[in-house]
C-alpha cells in the first residue's frame, strides 16, 4: 500500500543523482504499484524513472527482466531501453521509511497507449491491422524466448499450474476475496482446483511455454507514427503462450468483436511463427484463468483498485461458463499426441 505522506519527488531526485542525467523537470506520471516519473533535461531529452514497489521482485529478478528485454531489443522487438547508472548499475537503492527500494531509468517513448487512443483508431480496419501487428510482435517475442538460453543467475516467477491456480498463486488467493460469501468462496476454490488439474496436463515444451510478457493489455502497448512499443515487463515470467493471447484480448467482451480480434491476432502471429491448433483452442481456458487471477490482483491492491463489483461480476461470468470451458479444454488435451 502506498503512503500518501511520502515525498516522492524528493526520492526521485535522490535516485537521479546516481544516473548520468541533469534534470530540469521531474513530473510524476503514475503512483500505482510502482511510482513513475517523466524526467526531462535542458535539451528536451526524456526518460522514465521507476521506483519499484517492495517485496514484489528481488533485485535479481529486476535485473533478469532487463536482461530479457535487452535480448528482445537485440532481436528487433521495440521494448524499453535501459539507462544504467553512472557506476554501471542497472538499479540504484533509495531509502524509504527505514527500508530501501530499487529505482531504474529507461529511455522515454512518445505516443499514446492503445487504451487511450481516440475513436479514430477503433474502426474495424484499424483494429484488424493493429491486432495483426500485435500478433506479429507476440510471435517474435515467443520465438526469441523459446530459443534463448538465459544466463546463470536469471530468475523470474512462473505462471505455471501453481503460479496461476495453485495454493499460493502469484497474483494472490482470489477465492478468498472479501466481497464473496462462504458459499461463493467454496465454489471459487473448487473451480481453482479443477483448473489447476487441467493445467497440470499441459505440455511445457518451448514451442508453447517460455518466458512471456504476461500483461500485454492495451495499456501496455504504445502507438506512435504507426509503430508499437511494448512497455511494462514487470509481470514477465515463465508461462504458456496462450496466456499472453488471453491477456491481450481481455478488455474486449463483445462476442462478435472478440472473434474478429482473435482472428486478426492469430493471423498476424502465424505470419511469423507456426501456431498449433490446440494452443488456439485453449484460449477460453486461459481467458477464464486470467479473469480469476485478476480478482486476486485487485484484492491485494484495494487501495489502488477498489472495484468490488468487477470482482463479483467476473466470478459470476466465469462460473456461468466454467463447466463448458473446462470440458472443452479436456477434450483438446485428450487429443494431443506426444509430438505436441
Amino acid at each position: 500500500m502506498l503512503n500518501a505522506n511520502i515525498d516522492w519527488l524528493a526520492i526521485a531526485k535522490e535516485a537521479l543523482t546516481h544516473f548520468p542525467v541533469v534534470p530540469t523537470q521531474i513530473e510524476l506520471i503514475s503512483k500505482a504499484e510502482n511510482v513513475s516519473f517523466c524526467v526531462t533535461d535542458a535539451h528536451a531529452t526524456k526518460w522514465v524513472l521507476r521506483i519499484h514497489r517492495p517485496e514484489y521482485h528481488s533485485h535479481d529478478e529486476l535485473v533478469s527482466e532487463q536482461l530479457w528485454t535487452e535480448s528482445l531489443l537485440a532481436n528487433g522487438l521495440d521494448v524499453p531501453i535501459v539507462v544504467k547508472s553512472s557506476s554501471g548499475a542497472r538499479y540504484v537503492e533509495v531509502g524509504l521509511n527505514g527500508g530501501v527500494r530499487n529505482a531504474g531509468l529507461l529511455e522515454w517513448v512518445d505516443g499514446k497507449s492503445l487504451r487511450d487512443q481516440d475513436e479514430s483508431g477503433n474502426d474495424s480496419i484499424s483494429r484488424k491491422h493493429t491486432f495483426e501487428a500485435i500478433g506479429r510482435m507476440l510471435a517474435q517475442l515467443h520465438q526469441q524466448a523459446s530459443t534463448w538460453h538465459p544466463p546463470a543467475g536469471f530468475v523470474r516467477h512462473k505462471f505455471d499450474a501453481d503460479g496461476l491456480m495453485g495454493e499460493e498463486p502469484f497474483w494472490g488467493r482470489f477465492w478468498e476475496a472479501e466481497v464473496f460469501n462462504a458459499q461463493e468462496r467454496a465454489r471459487l476454490d473448487e473451480m481453482r482446483k479443477a483448473l489447476h488439474a487441467v493445467l497440470c496436463c499441459l505440455p511445457k515444451t518451448p514451442n508453447c511455454y517460455s518466458l512471456i510478457h504476461a500483461d500485454l493489455h492495451m495499456g501496455n502497448l504504445i502507438a506512435h507514427d504507426g509503430d508499437y512499443h511494448i512497455i511494462d515487463f514487470d509481470d514477465a515470467g515463465f508461462g504458456w503462450h496462450t496466456y499472453d493471447f488471453a491477456v491481450t484480448l481481455s478488455e474486449f467482451h463483445d462476442a462478435d468483436l472478440s472473434k474478429q480480434l482473435i482472428n486478426s491476432l492469430f493471423s498476424g502471429y502465424e505470419r511469423v511463427r507456426p501456431l498449433q491448433t490446440w494452443v488456439k483452442e485453449l484460449l477460453p481456458l486461459f481467458s477464464m484463468i486470467r479473469t480469476l487471477a485478476s480478482i486476486g490482483w485487485i484484492e491485494a491492491r484495494a487501495d489502488l483498485n477498489p472495484n468490488k463489483q468487477w470482482q463479483r461480476s467476473s466470478f459470476e461470468a466465469a462460473a456461468s461458463q466454467f463447466e463448458q470451458v473446462v470440458a472443452s479444454a479436456k477434450r483438446t488435451i485428450a487429443s494431443l499426441n506426444p509430438s505436441n
